[in-house]
């Protein structure tokens, strides 16, 4: 992607130092931050990206069933995407058990609760005449039910689960749940910077 999706903030690699990025496996990303954002503040327009499939080494008996291909040795697609994506998410499918969906505004700074049914396909959450200004969409991060699973657009599957009822706290608590939560994403997950990141994680203590 072009520099145009990042913002003043995160296209500087010093505030990056000392975040999951800053590893020796991974740094190299945190002065390439921009090959893994996508955002609305892009011109519209296309640019390209490029998959690469590394689990087809891992895959030679697929060889001995359909034959011998290139694509085998060199395993990379280049595909075109938009440049100018939208500036927040759509819930395509979500459901939950018990508890209220968690929300939360563009810039991350208001998070609310929203007792709704357990099941919604393509909600629009319009929770007050506020949210005309400060629009809300559906977090990853879902604590205050038992379990949900969603899918959103941009493409993200996210979940999560707690081992035990009790273990859900109320609406107001802040409790440390470590160990007694599991959950995840995996696809395009938007940030507070208002860019959408290309990764997914495991969780174990919903932060």
């Amino acid at each position: 992607m072009p520099k145009c999706a990042l913002n003043q903030d995160t296209d500087d690699p010093s505030d990056w130092v000392g975040t999951d990025d800053d590893n020796w496996l991974m740094r190299w990303r945190i002065k390439k931050k921009h090959w893994f954002a996508f955002a609305n503040r892009c011109p519209p327009g296309l640019t390209w990206t490029i998959v690469f499939l590394p689990g087809l080494y891992l895959f030679p008996f697929l060889v001995w069933f359909t034959g011998w291909s290139w694509w085998y040795l060199f395993p990379i697609a280049v595909c075109p995407v938009a440049r100018k994506w939208r500036l927040l998410p759509t819930t395509v499918w979500a459901i939950k058990s018990g508890g209220p969906w968690r929300l939360e505004n563009t810039d991350s700074k208001y998070i609310i609760a929203m007792e709704d049914k357990d099941f919604v396909f393509m909600p629009r959450w319009e929770t007050s005449s506020a949210s005309v200004i400060t629009p809300f969409y559906l977090s990853r991060i879902q604590k205050l039910c038992r379990w949900h699973f969603a899918v959103q657009w941009p493409l993200l599957f996210q979940f999560h689960w707690y081992w035990k009822a009790k273990d859900v706290p109320l609406l107001n608590d802040n409790p440390d749940v470590d160990g007694k939560y599991f959950g995840g994403y995996r696809g395009w997950h938007r940030d507070e910077d208002e860019i959408y990141w290309g990764d997914g994680a495991a969780l174990g203590n919903p932060k």
